[in-house]
């Protein structure tokens, strides 16, 4: 709930700052339809589904039309990094939903959310240093630069799924 939260008030903060009271609107709309689901838990799975998705879809045009109408980078970079990891959760939420059971629940959310984590963090890490970097490269150096990013982040993703050397947990279908 908390990254859906950043992922409209982000730039919907940065739109009111700005005076753009349309992209704050159109923000919050779609954050509250994206949280609605969340909190109403009477509602049935398709119309849980339909509001979460008209949810993450308006949250998605506030910030496309937040870069229209330049409301700052830095409000969109904390939004995007917000909206992506309110995605993942949401789908990872709705695919645990449709399991009937799982060995090992905790565990398994917990090393969703720590991943989550830290792939978050290092988007955000790396988009502000983006923003507020400047350095000239060539071509070459860049594409080096840019292999050495993929191959720490493969290196990092391999370590993590060494240290889960337990059995993964088992998932039983509802059908």
């Amino acid at each position: 709930m908390a990254a859906a939260a950043v992922a409209a008030g982000a730039p919907g903060l940065g739109a009111a700052l700005r005076g753009q009271w349309l992209v704050m609107a159109l923000s919050l709309g779609g954050g509250t339809l994206w949280l609605t689901p969340w909190l109403n838990q009477q509602l049935g799975v398709h119309q849980r589904r339909r509001l979460a998705g008209l949810g993450c879809a308006l949250c998605l045009g506030s910030l496309l039309a937040a870069v229209w109408f330049d409301v700052g980078m830095g409000w969109l970079l904390a939004g995007m990094a917000g909206f992506l990891a309110a995605w993942d959760l949401d789908t990872f939420h709705t695919q645990l939903s449709g399991v009937s059971h799982i060995e090992h629940e905790q565990r398994l959310v917990r090393v969703h959310v720590r991943r989550l984590a830290m792939v978050s963090v290092a988007g955000l890490l790396l988009g502000a240093a983006g923003l507020f970097l400047r350095v000239s490269l060539d071509f070459v150096v860049a594409l080096g630069v840019a292999l050495l990013a993929v191959l720490g982040l493969s290196y990092v993703v391999y370590r993590l799924s060494q240290q889960e050397k337990e059995e993964p947990p088992r998932v039983t279908s509802k059908s």
